[in-house]
């Protein structure tokens, strides 16, 4: 008898969580039912926005369904993030954001959201680095040209960031190339390439693939790259290292969120179409003539990855003295 009510128990527990788990499971098989929303926290024109252009459309085929990209640019991707943290967890309101959300808790007092709480990390959609990209009209189409003017020359210039990704590769390049240059913030990879185009800053920070066009066309030129070796399709570009700025050797990536509280059903699923729009031979060919890498991390990875980056970037904030405004 006491075997029987063990089996009894055994047969109940499973029924119960058969009960809880197979509705979530068919709600991710018939996702999505209706149109779907993507929050871009930049303005139409940068990395961000080209990456989930590139990839948002392909994801729609699949799914036979409407996916709308809404531009939300501002406060280094903090105003759109907002958004999607308050949005109900149902996965028709998602974001693609930069590595910035891990660096904004150490470069702002406050935040709307809690940066591992508040949301549900999917996967990296594209996986790169930064590159320290410099105006021809300034005078600066080499690295050799901007660092002699930068030494010769301490606090006269500038360098152009996007977001906080780009501002802190900034500062630590600033802190290990020992160059007297100062911060100038834009809202965008768009309105800062504008103004490095005109010569009206002499160098900025982005990521390759906001700036290839410019730099085959010669209108911008990528100094250096924030890897420890040179990438192999700019073998020209030298590494920071290389021009005098060691130990700049950061990632940056753009990622998938959803609001904390996914189903991970819905969460897998999610992750599963990426991973099959990323393996499309077009999207494999047109993420690596930008010099980056396709993502597609499970999320359980994706997560400690997160996890992991906060504390780096605290680190490297402390290092290059930022205080959080």
């Amino acid at each position: 008898m006491k075997a029987r009510r063990i089996n009894r128990r055994g047969f109940a527990a499973g029924a119960l969580a058969l009960a809880t788990t197979a509705p979530a499971v068919l709600r991710a098989q018939d996702f999505p039912t209706k149109p779907v929303r993507v929050v871009v926290p930049y303005p139409a024109g940068g990395g961000t926005d080209l990456v989930a252009r590139l990839i948002m459309p392909r994801l729609a085929e699949r799914w036979k369904q409407t996916v709308v990209i809404d531009n939300k640019g501002g406060a280094s991707g903090i105003l759109g993030s907002d958004i999607v943290a308050k949005a109900p967890a149902d996965g028709y309101t998602l974001l693609v954001m930069t590595s910035a959300h891990t660096i904004n808790p150490f470069t702002n007092k406050s935040l709307p959201y809690d940066t591992e709480r508040d949301f549900t990390p999917v996967t990296t959609l594209v996986l790169g680095v930064i590159a320290l990209v410099g105006s021809p009209k300034a005078g600066f189409d080499t690295p050799e040209k901007f660092m002699t003017a930068a030494r010769a020359n301490p606090g006269k210039y500038t360098f152009g960031s996007t977001e906080n990704t780009t501002r802190l590769i900034g500062e630590l390049f600033r802190l290990r190339s020992g160059l007297k240059i100062e911060n100038v913030a834009y809202k965008g990879a768009a309105p800062m390439m504008q103004e490095l185009a005109g010569g009206h800053i002499p160098v900025g920070f982005t990521s390759p693939l906001t700036v290839m066009a410019q730099h085959r066309a010669g209108t911008l030129r990528m100094l250096a790259v924030s890897s420890g070796k040179r990438l192999a399709e700019l073998p020209d570009i030298p590494t920071m290292a290389e021009i005098g700025a060691p130990g700049v050797d950061q990632s940056a990536w753009f990622s998938l969120f959803a609001p904390r509280g996914l189903p991970p059903a819905l969460t897998e699923r999610l992750r599963d179409d990426v991973v099959a729009v990323l393996a499309e031979p077009e999207v494999k060919a047109k993420i690596r003539d930008l010099a980056s890498e396709a993502g597609g991390e499970p999320p359980v990875d994706f997560a400690k990855r997160v996890s992991r980056e906060l504390q780096t970037w605290s680190e490297i904030a402390k290092a290059a003295g930022i205080e959080p405004e």
